[in-house]
């Protein structure tokens, strides 16, 4: 188990030192619709504070309880994408000699790509711990009364949407060099990828809050032939997430797809691993 002291700054004031050591709890233990669990008590003394120092920016446990989660909030980031499924994607593309030439063996490629990467994606936001939390933030802030602090919190989880859309938007503002397609018209250029994130971040996030009651929907199959593909085996979530990419995108009729195009497509997926590499690196 991690030390939280061993996380945080060395020259941190005493609150920044219980707010993340606080925050260590929150993600290592996760939260529920409420913070109420959190023992300001044992935070302090896990913080290093003195508990006379605690009381004197936090006369009561309300207060204190009302900067934690302002603060979890804050420090909560969304994952995007991991390099795990990048490197499926590539397998996908070697192992299809038929993509470049054949139309049906390159639309088998371009959905069971989509299907892959929108499972491996399911799978890592449901046991992702910054996802729980920020789920559970979610429902903590709707049940905030009126006031500066619901504001405040609400403000906080507009801006972290905001910044997963825009990661969100960077990957799919990729999909015509990779896989050759367009936005269908009339939908264009950043606007349309901001839709395009905004839609399918929604129904992520729906799918990964109704595990709760129906835990099956990241196992369950079914299968069926679909969106000019061969049958295979989908998921709910996968079924829907890709109908949705599916509807925002179409084949590009000035792509011609030969050597130059299939190398693109790999160049972009090894553009792909090399940032996720660098983003894993800078966040160890």
């Amino acid at each position: 188990m991690t030390d939280p002291r061993q996380s945080r700054p060395i020259e941190s004031t005493p609150r920044e030192r219980i707010l993340s050591t606080a925050r260590h709890q929150v993600v290592e233990h996760g939260m529920t619709v409420s913070l109420e669990h959190l023992s300001l008590e044992k935070i302090i003394r896990a913080s290093g504070v003195s508990r006379a120092t605690a009381y004197r920016i936090w006369p009561n446990k309300q207060q204190f309880l009302a900067d934690v989660l302002v603060d979890a909030v804050r420090s909560t980031d969304l994952e995007v994408d991991s390099r795990a499924e990048v490197a499926q994607l590539v397998a996908l593309l070697d192992a299809s000699p038929g993509f470049a030439s054949d139309e049906h063996a390159r639309r088998n490629v371009i959905v069971e790509g989509l299907r892959i990467s929108i499972q491996a994606d399911f799978e890592r936001v449901a046991a992702s711990a910054q996802w729980a939390t920020y789920l559970a933030l979610n429902a903590t802030n709707h049940g905030l009364p009126d006031g500066p602090l619901r504001d405040e919190v609400t403000q906080a989880l507009a801006e972290m949407q905001q910044v997963f859309i825009e990661q969100r938007c960077i990957v799919y503002a990729r999909l015509p060099r990779l896989l050759g397609y367009r936005l269908v018209p009339p939908l264009d250029g950043d606007q349309g990828f901001r839709l395009m994130s905004e839609a399918s971040g929604a129904l992520m996030t729906g799918f990964v809050a109704e595990l709760g009651a129906r835990p099956q929907l990241l196992a369950d199959t079914f299968q069926i032939a679909a969106y000019g593909a061969d049958k295979r085996d989908w998921t709910m979530p996968t079924f829907a997430l890709t109908g949705l990419l599916l509807s925002y995108i179409e084949p590009d009729p000035d792509v011609i797809w030969d050597d130059a195009q299939l190398a693109r497509a790999h160049a972009t997926l090894e553009e792909i691993t090399t940032e996720l590499e660098h983003s894993w690196t800078a966040g160890r």
